[in-house]
Formats: C-alpha cells, structure tokens, sequence
C-alpha cells in the first residue's frame, strides 16, 4: 500500500519538476492532489500527538518561507558556509537548485543529513555553492 501511495506522489510531484531552473513561484507550482497528500500529512501528525494551533501555523509558515528560499535562484547564506559544522547540514538554494537541474541527488528539504549519509548529495554540490558566492556583482 505504501509503494502506492509514494507512487502516486511521485507523479504528483512530477509537476513541480517541470521547473528545471526554479524561481520562488516554483514553491508554489505542484499538483492539487501533492497538496492534499502534504495536508493530510500534517492532519496525521496532529490526530497522533497533540500539537498546538499556533506550532502548526509557525511551522507551516516556516515551511513557506524556506520553500520561497529553496527555489529563489539566489544563494542567501554567506560564502563559505557549506564549509562550517551548521552549513554541512542545512540545505541551500544552491542545492535544492541542483536537485531541479539535474533531478538526481539533492533530495533533503530542509537539513542534508540524509543526502550526507545516503551519499545521494551531488559530489559537485559545495563547489557550485563556492562558485556562486564568489561571482561579481
């Protein structure tokens, strides 16, 4: 049952990967039935422990902010940062970028513990942050 279900939300996720090289409206171009999928995740999670109105309000607004982020096309974090404790595991624009452009590897949302340990971050992931950072403006 749960092969069915990640099958369909592949596909459903499939329309958000039509943006090759995202912008923030990226965030928020995917499939309706994605949307119900995502919601119901959250309703899940609430009907299991209780969670607080204003947690799931913060958290969803976090989640739209670091989504906007995550497809702006423009690295906000300083030069170098991949290369600190914090940085090694929380993603950037640069990666999420990367996961629309070549659509292997990349896969963490927020943090890249599981790209790290899964070895599916993309070898070239930390130069192309330090390429970025480095260019003139």
């Amino acid at each position: 049952m749960l092969c069915i279900i990640l099958g369909f939300c592949s596909i459903f996720h499939k329309v958000h990967h039509l943006s090759t090289n995202p912008s923030p409206w990226a965030a928020f171009a995917f499939h309706p039935l994605e949307a119900v999928v995502e919601a119901g995740i959250i309703l899940v999670l609430a009907l299991i422990m209780p969670v607080h109105a204003y947690s799931i309000a913060l958290f969803l607004l976090f989640m739209m902010i670091y989504n906007v982020y995550g497809h702006l096309g423009y690295e906000l974090y300083p030069r170098r940062f991949t290369k600190t404790w914090l940085g090694r595991w929380i993603n950037t624009s640069v990666n999420h970028n990367q996961h629309h452009q070549f659509f292997k590897g990349n896969y963490g949302l927020y943090f890249l513990w599981w790209d790290r340990w899964m070895g599916t971050i993309r070898i070239d992931y930390e130069q192309a942050f330090e390429e970025i950072k480095t260019r003139k403006r």
